[in-house]
């Protein structure tokens, strides 16, 4: 069999890889430095969910992962896995590249940064889009605030379905809700489970961006 040398190293071979040994080639592959050097995520203060580019996560993992995600999807990856200890993650990889293998190690820092999210900045200030005022027999009232906080904790897509607060009144309550679409499917939901009567009034409350924004009142009825 004719010899072969490596023109980097001088290394007499039996197989080249792109004109080079197998050392000199996989020297040169790498995918290191694509991933980063830090990962900053935040955690709201106050509801303890992960944010980061502008993503919410319920967990330090889940952001990590979703950070690490689309360079770990390159093609020369075939296998990839991390741990987070003591605010470092360390990330293995491995490469396979002209049916050759090489395993790949970084470690990153983690940064968390201590953050009030904006849902709960909104919700701290009283925000809200609509009122649900509820007017029902006081043996009821405790189911129909149940329900409401059901469907209110079933909206995870809705960030604005939120209680920013809830003010009692002589025959029931009222219920400041940050989002309308949360309040509409509420009175819808009230109507077909207490026979309620719905009646809707709208009120101007400003503009945003040059767009007229206006506060929905809600009043739902339910008798004996």
């Amino acid at each position: 069999m004719r010899k072969k040398f490596c023109p980097k190293c001088g290394k007499e071979v039996e197989e080249l890889y792109r004109n080079l040994c197998k050392d000199c080639f996989l020297s040169k592959i790498s995918m290191i430095e694509k991933i980063p050097n830090r990962i900053v995520v935040g955690r709201c203060k106050v509801c303890s969910k992960i944010y980061t580019r502008d993503k919410e996560f319920n967990s330090i993992e889940g952001a990590v992962g979703s950070a690490l995600s689309k360079t770990l999807k390159q093609k020369e990856i075939t296998d990839a896995h991390y741990r987070i200890e003591n605010n470092k993650i360390h990330v293995t990889i491995t490469l396979e590249v002209e049916a050759l293998e090489k395993q790949e190690e970084k470690t990153i820092n983690l940064v968390v940064k201590s953050i009030t999210c904006k849902q709960c900045s909104m919700k701290s200030v009283g925000y809200y889009q609509a009122i649900i005022q509820i007017r029902a027999p006081e043996k009821l009232l405790d189911s129909i605030q149940q329900e409401i906080e059901k469907q209110i904790n079933s909206s995870k897509s809705d960030k604005l379905a939120f209680i920013s607060k809830i003010q009692q009144t002589k025959n029931g309550f009222d219920v400041y809700l940050g989002s309308k679409q949360i309040a509409n499917r509420i009175a819808r939901d009230l109507k077909e489970k207490f026979k309620a009567n719905i009646k809707i009034s709208r009120k101007l409350s400003g503009t945003i961006s040059g767009k007229t924004v206006s506060r929905d009142t809600i009043l739902v009825s339910i008798g004996e």
